[in-house]
């Protein structure tokens, strides 16, 4: 082989050689290019979860309040009925009371109405009792003063 034929050769696998090379680093380079993209990526993942995180943790915080809260009205709620059943019975009772006492109350009001009217008949047969012996009275008085000036009279005369 002719040493032209080696040089030429070596130049043509020189350049297949580096013309390999720039295929590869144009390939290294998008892959570099990828790589950076999927670690921002990766990255922005784990600043997205983490934040995700914080928000789950402070819902969860706030769910438990409510549960809480929740339990708490409803706890509530329950003093708030037995309350009202509570109050009911007492309002029933008074309200049973009340109609017995009114039914009493009336019967009451008729008695002492009987009465009055009772004591005013015996005021009445009093009053006139009263008046017949006024009346009887003065005709006593008038029978007395009658004898009383006859008997009077012979003796002063």
């Amino acid at each position: 082989m002719p040493r032209c034929a080696i040089i030429t050769f070596a130049a043509l696998a020189a350049l297949l050689t580096c013309a390999g090379c720039i295929v590869t680093t144009s390939t290294y380079n998008a892959k570099v290019r990828e790589v950076e993209a999927v670690r921002d990526a990766y990255a922005s993942s784990n600043r997205e979860t983490s934040r995700l995180a914080r928000e789950v943790e402070a819902l969860s915080t706030q769910v438990a309040g409510q549960k809480a809260a929740g339990e708490d009205l409803a706890w509530q709620l329950r003093e708030k009925e037995e309350s009202l059943k509570r109050l009911r019975g007492e309002l029933e009772a008074v309200r049973k009371a009340s109609e017995g006492s009114r039914l009493t109350r009336d019967q009451f009001i008729d008695e002492l109405l009987e009465r009055d009217r009772a004591t005013g008949k015996r005021l009445q047969e009093l009053s006139s009792r009263a008046d017949a012996c006024a009346e009887e009275l003065e005709e006593l008085r008038k029978k007395t003063g009658t004898k009383a000036e006859a008997t009077a009279r012979p003796a002063a005369e």
